[in-house]
């Protein structure tokens, strides 16, 4: 590959949203419907090679568009691979590693400040380490490891849950969890209400002394809104017999697979397994209604959540947080 890049807004949205479809790093945080429904401030960028548009990148940014800012609400952006894949692994690795480098020369030059997290299909991450390697003096990318867990379940029937691979994946005790909450009645309903959702979450806050101003939790509950109404947010809630709310679970979906966004409990009944049960039977509403075969759990990075996460049987996988 030519080294003769150059470095450009991207205009064409259609074009872009086709590129992140398709690249291994596409994923729902980066999409134009998802950062809108947020109302993110972001910029979109490409490298080109000639005319070939070799990688698309991401970024939230502030107001001012002067930094590279982490958004709360956007898990994974920055550099996205439109490359041919019937090249050799090798020759793609470095194809990879110059277009990172030549990003890497541009941004610094564009942003004052900058912190971004990859997708965990980004690799390489080479470029970031050795950037102003061995000149004393000059910042360096400070590059921070954070993990989350994948479910994969290509070609399993998740109506015959129980007799999945994936259901004997789990501990244990997830699997308990699940045969409990079928024995007790449990059941679990799709729903554009989420009313019942937002009370659950601002309980859960404060049971975690997390202030939320009231500006958050609008902007939070008009998001939420907006991710249904553009069909990439699905709401769910976990019910017991009596029909009483337990448990609610908000996923994101796109092309590729499913994404757990958040999720939140009522402080006056809890049961064990009104998480678990909610996840399970989720996987299998996703694989029937938009032949969904991949999960991500969006982030194992404290040890409560982690470990819970892990124990539904996924893979960790680690992503990387950039900042300088």
């Amino acid at each position: 590959m030519s080294e003769k890049f150059t470095f450009n807004k991207q205009i064409d949205l259609k074009e872009y949203e086709k590129i992140i479809e398709q690249s291994p790093q596409g994923n729902v945080f980066c999409s134009i419907k998802f950062l809108d429904s947020i109302k993110a401030d972001y910029q979109l960028w490409n490298v080109k090679q000639g005319n070939e548009i070799k990688a698309v990148m991401c970024f939230t940014v502030s107001k001012d568009k002067k930094n590279i800012i982490l958004n709360d609400l956007v898990i994974y952006s920055g550099i996205m691979f439109n490359l041919d894949n019937s090249r050799l692994e090798t020759k793609k690795r470095s194809d990879e590693f110059k277009i990172t480098e030549f990003v890497i020369e541009n941004i610094i030059k564009k942003y004052k400040k900058i912190e971004f997290q990859l997708s965990p299909f980004f690799k390489d991450i080479r470029p970031f380490q050795w950037h102003n390697y061995n000149k004393k003096g000059n910042k360096r990318f400070r590059v921070d490891v954070k993990y989350t867990s994948h479910l994969n379940y290509l070609e399993q029937n998740l109506s015959d849950f129980t007799n999945t691979s994936l259901y004997h994946s789990m501990e244990t005790v997830r699997r308990y969890d699940y045969r409990n909450a079928v024995k007790s009645g449990a059941n679990i309903k799709n729903s554009n209400n989420f009313d019942k959702f937002m009370d659950f979450y601002v309980q859960l806050m404060k049971s975690q002394k997390i202030k939320l101003s009231q500006k958050k939790i609008s902007h939070l509950s008009i998001s939420l809104s907006n991710l249904m109404r553009s069909q990439i947010g699905n709401l769910f809630y976990v019910y017991d017999r009596n029909n009483i709310v337990l448990y609610s679970l908000f996923y994101l979906v796109d092309n590729k697979r499913g994404y757990y966004f958040l999720g939140a409990g009522g402080s006056m009944k809890k049961t064990s397994w009104q998480s678990t049960y909610g996840h399970c039977e989720i996987l299998n509403i996703l694989q029937n209604k938009f032949s969904i075969n991949s999960i991500d759990l969006e982030g194992v990075n404290s040890p409560n959540r982690g470990w819970f996460k892990l124990s539904l049987g996924g893979e960790l996988n680690p992503y990387y947080k950039i900042k300088i």
